[in-house]
């Protein structure tokens, strides 16, 4: 049997439902895992977020050190730091404010409103982990 696709079906004799033969994956799946990717890459550069400013500073130490004198040395670090930490954080924000991500979770809320039963509601109070790393 063909699909509308194009793919070859079959009938699933206990649900009654036409299913995709083999490891055929519909348009629709793979725009599924487009999504999670391109979430796992919101999560991860959130996760990195938080990392900001303990790296902008992190290297101060080091700096000051060997420049006891030079005030101008750890001004110039330090400003080399936070200009790397600018661009992380437009980074995230041209990505979060993206039409992509905007499509993203457009699509999971009306999901969501069209089939709500067994979600429940994420609070982030809920899971305190939520940004660390999984090692």
């Amino acid at each position: 049997m063909m699909a509308a696709n194009g793919q070859d079906t079959k009938h699933d004799v206990k649900q009654g439902k036409p299913q995709l033969s083999g490891n055929d994956e519909t348009s629709e799946e793979k725009q599924l895992q487009r999504d999670l990717k391109h979430l796992d890459l919101l999560l991860a550069k959130c996760r990195d977020m938080r990392t900001t400013i303990p790296r902008m500073l992190g290297g101060m130490p080091e700096v000051a050190q060997n420049n006891p004198e030079s005030l101008e040395a750890l001004f110039s670090e330090l400003v080399s730091h936070m200009k790397s930490a600018g661009t992380e954080i437009q980074d995230f924000a041209a990505l979060y404010n993206s039409e992509d991500n905007k499509k993203v979770l457009e699509k999971a809320r009306k999901s969501r409103a069209a089939n709500p039963k067994g979600i429940k509601t994420w609070l982030y109070k809920d899971h305190p982990d939520w940004a660390d790393v999984p090692r």
